[in-house]
């Protein structure tokens, strides 16, 4: 029988480890590849195409939503289930509209994890049980997403704003992105116009309230 290949998506080398060893223990499951960031995560996809992606919701770089939303966009057959320390509605409103099935907060136990990997598989949404399907399913059909802090941003837009809140300078995301540097000044320009920021420090409040990156401690 042919195993569930998943690759593995986390800044966390000792989760990524752990979600190995305990993937791989199945019979049925075999983990092909690690990611510590959303560069690194669309690279390998590319390499391995794995059926399923398990991702960390906060990494470098590239969030995990934002991440989902390329993988579904190349790689259309590709199942994600987005790893959450955040429970609140709207972070999985925002998941699941970027392509994701599944959404696993980090305290649930290991055995919801092997249960979202099969249940993805055949196509099915799988939720933490913490999290109420009725209660979201009326958020879905209420919210049809206009109201995203987000919406109004391009992809490139929002990549550049993530890295601007992690502290890259212009020249910094030119390189990581591949563009020029007057390019990225302008992606730069644009986001905050559309968000109706004016400071460094607005674009890290607002990356963070929105999920996009940690708090650091």
């Amino acid at each position: 029988m042919a195993k569930i290949s998943v690759l593995l998506a986390d800044d966390h080398l000792i989760v990524r480890q752990g979600m190995r060893a305990l993937l791989n223990a199945q019979p049925d499951i075999e983990v092909v590849g690690e990611a510590s960031d959303g560069f690194e995560l669309l690279e390998l996809i590319g390499k391995l195409i794995p059926q399923v992606v398990i991702t960390d919701i906060a990494m470098p770089n590239l969030n995990g939503i934002e991440a989902a939303r390329q993988i579904q966009k190349r790689y259309p057959n590709t199942r994600i289930i987005i790893l959450s320390m955040h429970s609140a509605m709207s972070y999985v409103v925002r998941t699941l509209r970027s392509g994701a099935l599944g959404y696993l907060l980090k305290n649930d136990g290991f055995d919801e994890v092997i249960l979202a990997v099969r249940a993805v598989m055949q196509g099915r949404r799988y939720l933490s049980p913490q999290i109420p399907g009725l209660t979201l399913d009326a958020f879905l059909a209420a919210n049809d997403g206009s109201q995203d802090p987000q919406g109004s941003l391009t992809g490139r837009e929002r990549e550049v704003l993530q890295l601007i809140a992690e502290g890259h300078t212009s020249s910094q995301i030119a390189e990581k992105l591949n563009v020029s540097v007057r390019t990225a000044e302008k992606h730069r320009a644009n986001l905050k116009a559309k968000l109706g920021l004016t400071s460094q420090a607005e674009i890290v409040h607002f990356a963070i309230q929105q999920g996009i990156v940690a708090l650091k401690e």
